[in-house]
């Protein structure tokens, strides 16, 4: 272990002094013919962070926020250019999400929601029922790894009382519903469910002027989220039909019914946390009609989550709040707006997205889909989700917004929400996808896991396509842009 700490603690400083490099040559060079000074030492700058991102030397968020400084430091942006991220509610409703999930996590209400759930659906079809229901209960958990870190051990237990089965085709199927369950239907489905969803809204408002609050998200998710769901079950009941002998042993429940029943009476705790929940769902569905943003209602619940004798949680709490995550959302916006600003956004849309989308263009709003899954299949493997979409994004929207032939809704539903959704959706190991695919090692036959994430690729892709076009209509029949 030492020697890999001192491995990774090289990489760090080699990556320090080739980003000092990089930068002193961006800094004491001319920039090439149409760019501008600031874009490129901005360029200069930027180039270090992501490969910062790539290998996660330093947390995200932290590199991130040292990617603002710098900027303002040499004056290549305003200050309230650069943090303007942190002005806006999206950092904040985060923060107010991940409060709302460790109340659940800490007080066991997560837990007696999942075994309630599981113990009254105890037949097969009940069992895919309880998954889904249980990931929607667990919609104010911001973050796809959070909530199946929750679900996980749930996941294993109900492994375990099945017998040794890690080799069959029931183990495979039922952890891949845990995983799109977890993924690409809670974590699309809600603004909240993930931080993709936060930083596509916030690149977006900065670069189109345009945004959607937390119900707007809800209607036009909802549908393409269940397409999504149907697309995972029926295609793995294709590659890993469950075993009918285990199958049938799904309909004995006694194992989850005696674990909820061991839990006991809901705690005076547990009681808060549920009505904190159904107060933060309740403002975030009619935020926009009482002009309320869903970032400022879930600092004021995180804020009663933490007082003293009301909320169920101790100061020490803000410490498991995941504020890299946070930071990164508050500066992937900066970002944006500093890309904007000094004109690189569309000099790199010009050379890095017109030589794919614009040959693609010519075959209308499908060939644009291919063209974006490919940009997002090569973004994945540069770097980890969600930096990938820091990236990605800006150059996506900044190309639709220059494209006067798309209408501002295929702007948003082909080149902000395509990039997450297969981001969602394709769950491979080096994604950082759910714990799920990490626990499969210990649940499942891991190799033979991986080739059923193999075949539902193509099977996922043409979801992702499927419920793009149909979050494409509904943002056109309600006219939210």
């Amino acid at each position: 272990m030492s020697t890999l700490k001192a491995k990774n603690q090289y990489l760090n400083y080699v990556l320090m002094i080739v980003g000092v490099i990089i930068g002193i040559v961006f800094f004491s060079t001319a920039p090439p013919n149409g760019m501008t000074v600031d874009g490129w030492r901005v360029l200069g700058l930027l180039i270090p962070i992501i490969m910062v991102w790539a290998t996660e030397a330093v947390p995200v968020g932290i590199a991130s926020m040292l990617f603002l400084s710098l900027v303002v430091a040499f004056k290549l942006a305003s200050m309230e250019i650069a943090f303007k991220g942190f002005a806006s509610h999206l950092p904040w409703l985060m923060a107010g999400a991940f409060a709302i999930g460790i109340a659940m996590e800490q007080t066991g209400l997560s837990k007696r929601i999942t075994y309630f759930l599981l113990s009254r659906l105890n037949s097969f079809w009940g069992l895919v029922a309880a998954v889904y229901l249980t990931n929607i209960c667990l919609m104010a958990v911001p973050s796809s790894s959070a909530r199946s870190g929750i679900l996980a051990p749930i996941l294993k237990s109900i492994i375990n009382t099945m017998g040794p089965i890690s080799k069959s085709n029931f183990s495979r199927w039922l952890t891949y519903q845990f995983c799109t369950a977890t993924d690409a239907f809670v974590g699309l489905m809600f603004l909240t469910g993930g931080a993709a969803n936060a930083i596509f809204l916030g690149v977006y408002t900065v670069l189109s002027g345009k945004t959607v609050s937390w119900g707007h998200w809800l209607v036009v998710m909802f549908v393409p989220a269940v397409v999504f769901a149907i697309f995972g079950i029926v295609g793995s009941m294709i590659f890993a039909r469950p075993e009918p002998e285990l199958v049938a042993k799904v309909r004995n429940g006694n194992v989850t019914r005696q674990a909820f029943e061991e839990l006991g009476r809901m705690t005076n705790k547990e009681w808060r946390v549920l009505l904190m929940f159904f107060l933060s769902i309740f403002l975030w569905i009619v935020g926009s009609a009482i002009q309320l943003e869903p970032g400022i209602t879930a600092l004021v619940v995180m804020s009663i989550l933490f007082l003293p004798g009301v909320g169920v949680l101790k100061i020490d709490a803000l410490n498991k709040l995941n504020w890299n995550i946070v930071l990164l959302i508050g500066a992937v916006v900066g970002v944006g707006g500093i890309l904007n600003e000094t004109g690189m956004v569309s000099q790199l849309s010009n050379v890095l997205i017109t030589p794919v989308l614009g040959p693609l263009f010519h075959f209308g709003l499908l060939g644009v889909a291919i063209g974006v899954i490919v940009i997002g299949f090569i973004s994945h493997l540069l770097l980890p989700s969600p930096n990938n979409l820091s990236v990605s994004l800006p150059l996506l929207i900044t190309w639709g917004l220059k494209t006067a032939h798309l209408p501002m809704a295929a702007v948003l539903a082909f080149l902000g929400l395509l990039p997450i959704i297969t981001d969602k959706i394709v769950l491979f190991p080096y994604q950082i996808p759910p714990y799920y695919v990490f626990l499969a090692m210990d649940v499942t036959d891991r190799q033979r896991y991986t080739d059923l994430l193999v075949k539902m690729y193509p099977i996922m892709v043409v979801a992702a396509i499927v419920g793009t076009f149909i979050a494409y209509q509904l943002l056109i029949l309600t006219r939210y842009f």
